[in-house]
């Protein structure tokens, strides 16, 4: 088969918002009770967020999900490492649901050492750096073809692989290549990915997700797969816990393995179709495209001593 599908661990926790945490102040700050601003992460390890941020997404309507996109205010997990206005939600830090809910924005003053990877905000998804190796099972993320299927999520108590996005690969070119014509790329996507730091390695494969096609509306007649990320748009400040995949259904590598990069054994299409129906069954939309975070310097943020990402730690 030439299309892959990928189980794709990086690491799922939040960061502890706390009043008392050695954290605060440095990392993060409250401006109010329950609420304030986390900076561009600098800890060791990347870090998920729960997310509120205008976008589109694909109705659940129970049995199936409505072809015609609607907007609104989208909420969901995944990546976001520039900083955030957050909120807490009330629920108990490292429980399954989120602990805050955070609104991102965007600030050149203050960048921390992590990329975000995959950057699901803008016209395309991207996948571009993390785990991408040139020995080892790495290498397999060097060479995948259009059509190809990323599962990005987490391995959560050692017990389960909970879902954040849905990575369908449209085209790719090196990071050298990229280089030949980077301002064809947004600037917010380099500026938080691709050159954050001193840039990626020119081997590097920069991935862009296949999307939603808003003028050929999926159908049974003329079916298509691309890039989503579960969400919900009706479920209030508590918010909701990630899909959790069943090891068995769907092929994965059973959980124990932490941060793992695992080939599944199933054709693409047919593996996202089935994909598709369980997130349905479970009650989640389908978000296909987000706007591009606020982008703000005149927030004030801690300077930190820049340092290369370390996607070899949680990545």
């Amino acid at each position: 088969m030439n299309n892959k599908v990928i189980q794709f661990s990086h690491n799922g926790k939040e960061i502890n918002l706390s009043k008392r945490s050695t954290n605060h102040g440095g990392h993060y700050k409250f401006n109010s009770p329950s609420g304030g601003y986390r900076f561009w992460n600098d800890l060791e390890v990347h870090k998920r967020k729960f997310m509120m941020h205008s976008g589109w997404f694909l109705k659940n309507l129970g049995d199936t999900f409505s072809t015609v996109p609607q907007r609104a205010d989208l909420l969901f997990w995944g990546e976001w490492e520039p900083q955030s206005r957050f909120e807490l939600t009330g629920n108990p830090f490292d429980s399954k649901l989120p602990h805050a809910i955070h609104y991102p924005i965007f600030s050149q003053r203050g960048q921390g050492r992590h990329n975000t990877d995959p950057f699901v905000f803008g016209e395309h998804f991207y996948y571009t750096n993390c785990k991408q190796k040139r020995t080892g099972k790495g290498k397999m993320l060097l060479n995948l073809q259009a059509g190809s299927v990323i599962l990005f999520g987490s391995e959560m108590d050692k017990r389960h692989f909970v879902l954040d996005t849905v990575f369908v690969v449209n085209s790719s070119e090196t990071v050298a290549d990229y280089r030949n014509h980077k301002e064809e790329y947004n600037d917010m996507l380099r500026q938080a990915t691709i050159d954050l730091g001193s840039g990626l390695a020119p081997w590097k494969k920069l991935y862009k997700g296949e999307m939603y096609d808003f003028n050929r509306h999926y159908s049974d007649d003329s079916p298509y797969i691309f890039s989503f990320f579960p969400c919900k748009i009706d479920c209030g400040k508590t918010g909701f816990e990630r899909p959790k995949l069943d090891i068995t259904k769907f092929k994965l590598q059973k959980p124990g393995a932490g941060t793992v990069l695992y080939a599944i054994d199933d054709e693409a299409s047919n593996f996202w179709h089935e994909l598709l129906a369980f997130l349905i069954n479970q009650g989640y939309s389908l978000g296909i495209k987000l706007d591009m975070p606020q982008n703000n310097d005149a927030i004030e943020f801690p300077e930190y001593l820049m340092k290369d990402s370390n996607c070899g730690m949680g990545c």
